[in-house]
């Protein structure tokens, strides 16, 4: 323990600080089983893996456009796409993607899906559903052995216990380690 100007011990934490990426889409944890689905209908992977880098940037922003609607978006809000498509947050990827209008309807009949069989959140519009489940802050922290996803609170999460969903660790053969998901609630 270090002494201070005044003679008094430094508290120190117990735990080394962890300095994190500050996401805006952590809610795309709740979709964990429908993505793979999701990748391989938009033919972007094959026999469990990525066919090429293009197509593993391309999902990136197929995820974003999961969770926000949009076609467009800066890199400083993929981070987590990035890391559940096996890319380094540090890779880049375009900004903007092209949605077929069959592909638009395969995402909304995936998101449609997720609603249905939530049947505790009652029934809420593909943007609802945005934007109380899948737009929502947390903190992404990478360890040597696995990526953890801290996801923010909100009240409404105590319905996440009657959730069908599966996302404490999430592991895609594509992912060099897997993310641990700490969503309190």
């Amino acid at each position: 323990m270090g002494i201070s100007s005044e003679n008094q011990p430094i508290k120190r934490p117990a735990t080394p600080l962890k300095e994190g990426i500050p996401v805006r889409n952590a809610g795309i944890v709740i979709l964990n089983n429908y993505i793979p689905m999701l990748f391989e209908r938009l033919h972007l992977v094959e026999d469990r893996n990525f066919t090429n880098v293009e197509n593993q940037k391309k999902a990136v922003q197929y995820l974003h456009y999961v969770v926000t609607g949009f076609t467009e978006t800066e890199e400083i809000y993929l981070p987590l796409n990035k890391v559940l498509c096996g890319l380094s947050v540090s890779d880049s990827v375009p900004d903007r993607i092209e949605i077929t209008d069959e592909e638009e309807h395969l995402i909304n009949g995936l998101i449609n899906t997720a609603i249905s069989y939530w049947q505790d959140i009652g029934s809420t519009s593909i943007d609802g559903f945005r934007g109380n489940w899948l737009i929502r802050d947390g903190i992404l922290v990478e360890l040597v052995d696995r990526w953890e996803l801290t996801v923010d609170k909100k009240a409404y999460d105590i319905l996440l216990h009657k959730s069908p969903f599966a996302f404490s660790i999430i592991k895609y053969p594509w992912m060099s380690k897997p993310l641990h998901v700490y969503w309190p609630y």
